[in-house]
Parts: C-alpha cells; structure tokens; sequence
C-alpha cells in the first residue's frame, strides 16, 4: 500500500480517540478527503445526525453506489471517539473478505490509527492483541452465535432461571449471568454495522439476523444498511420494539449507478424500454417507461420468442 500522505497523517493523528465527543462533519470530511475540498453529501449528513446518538439506531436506505460505505465508516469512527469496539457484518464470506481488505486499506492511507479482524470460519485474522481501536469483520452468522452463547440461550436446553435471593445475598452487590465466559470480540461493543440488512427476508437464513437483533445489548448502536428493503419504515418499526430503543429511517431514491432495462429485437439490437438517467443520445427520459417500444418489441413477427428482457447496471 502506498504510505499515506503526510497532509492526511496530520488529520488522522489530531483525530483524537477515545475521547467520547460527536463526530463533526468537518472532522468527518478531513478524514475522508483530506484536502481535497469534497464534502459527505445530504444522505450522509442525515445519517451522521443520528450516529452521533448513541441512543439511536439508524436504517440507512440508498440505491447501490450512493454512498453507504461512508456510512459504515462514519459509525465505525464515531465508535472509536466512544472508546469503543466496532463490529461489521455481511451476509456472505467473499463480502467479509472485500470488506476487510478494503478498511484495512483505507485505515492505513487516512492514517488512522485502528486495526481490522477478520472472521468467516474459514479464515481468522486478529488484530494485535491489546488493540484499542479494533473493527471485527465477520459473517452474520459468527456474531449471531456470539451473541446467543454469550446471553445463554441454548435451544436444545431447558432455561435456567437466576437463583432466588437469600439473606445473605441481599446485601451484596453481584452480577448475575446465564450465559458463559464473557466473549473479548463483544467487549467494549459500541456499534454493529450490518449490511444487506434485507437478508432478513430470506427464508431459510433470515432468522440469523431476526436472532442477530433480539439478542444484541440494549446499549449497542445498530446501523443497518440496504439498497432493497422493501416496507423500510415497517421494518424499523419492529427493530424499535425488539430492541426498546428509538431508531431513525434515513432514505435517499436518487440512484449514482444507471439501470437501464430493455430488450433485445429481431437484429439483436438492444431497445431501453426505461433508465434512472437521462440519455440524450437516444432521447430516452428518467423514469418514463416506453410502453409504446415494449409492445412493438413483443408484438414483432414471426419469432416474438426471441425476445429476451435484458437488465443492465
């Protein structure tokens, strides 16, 4: 990697830790971008507004490409200036590993003096043992089980209900736990950021991030991401009254990444029937669908089969 700038260095080390204040947008900006006069845009300040409470969750819902990572990042700095443990999942293992590479990355080109863990179950990567400022990287199934062992919830058996207080109890002050040895990587957790949140919708794995929420600590930010999550305030709703905390849907439907949708006529020549963007070379407008195009595309003869909807990103 090449070794950071030293204008970046400068920012990244008055970037004080630890240090329990919010997180600025100036402060923000000059991590990200140094000198280079870039700003985080309205979706980010909106998100922000809320990650600097650390009483409020956050549901931030953008098309891809629109700026979710900086979302991710801003959390996890704001973790950082608590003095806190960061956690960031995705649904699958090769996501897990882009991400690790990708923050690693980025911590040593800002400067920022943090260091990144990675676990999927077939790869483990830990961070320099007495690491302050740590970010543990892993699937949604390995924090899942962290969780449920830690709270001692075992469903092949019986719950054990905390002993009844006794005379001699009653006067000393001691803290009562079901759940096992207390797990390092939920130490000092202050934020867990969770990708591809709409996973939760999935039929077969869709309770690791139902269970994932229930047992996450009342006193855990949660920052939860989706480009495609359908009924968000809904949703939200429900993470408010399984977690007894306020949240926040924050929301932006501009799309940076154009879609265009069309098909393939009789010359294999590619028709847009519809695109998020305007294309001055062929006329086409944002948002408007070409009902007219699309019934010539299907109605052509003799071989309407061939037509094939195309989808491109």
């Amino acid at each position: 990697l090449d070794a950071p700038t030293p204008a970046t260095m400068a920012v990244a080390t008055d970037f004080n830790f630890g240090d329990d204040a919010e997180l600025d947008e100036d402060t923000v900006n000059k991590i990200m971008f140094g000198d280079k006069g870039y700003t985080i845009d309205d979706f980010q300040r909106r998100c922000l507004a809320v990650i600097v409470c650390p009483e409020k969750d956050v549901l931030a819902m953008a098309p891809t490409g629109s700026g979710k990572t900086a979302v991710a990042l801003m959390a996890i700095l704001q973790a950082f200036k608590r003095g806190q443990r960061a956690v960031y999942t995705s649904p699958i293992k090769a996501l897990s590993n882009q991400k690790y590479a990708e923050f690693k990355e980025w911590f040593s080109e800002k400067g920022v003096d943090a260091q990144v863990s990675l676990l999927t179950g077939d790869v483990k990567i830990r961070a320099p043992p007495g690491t302050k400022n740590e970010l543990l990287i892993c699937t949604s199934e390995i924090l899942r089980n962290k969780l449920v062992k830690s709270s001692g919830v075992n469903p092949f058996t019986p719950k054990v209900d905390a002993p009844p207080p006794t005379a001699a109890s009653a006067t000393e002050v001691k803290t009562y736990s079901v759940g096992d040895d207390p797990d390092a990587d939920l130490d000092r957790l202050g934020c867990v950021v969770s990708d591809e949140i709409h996973y939760i919708n999935d039929v077969e794995r869709g309770s690791v991030w139902e269970e994932t929420l229930m047992h996450l600590p009342k006193s855990v930010q949660m920052v939860a991401l989706s480009a495609t999550l359908r009924e968000p305030e809904q949703f939200l709703g429900w993470i408010e009254r399984v977690r007894s905390r306020p949240g926040e849907l924050v929301r932006r439907i501009d799309r940076h990444v154009p879609l265009h949708v069309g098909g393939l006529n009789q010359e294999e020549e590619f028709v847009e029937l519809f695109a998020t963007h305007d294309n001055k070379e062929s006329g086409m407008k944002a948002g408007v669908f070409e009902s007219a195009k699309f019934s010539a595309l299907f109605d052509e003869k003799p071989d309407a089969a061939k037509v094939s909807t195309v989808v491109l990103y």
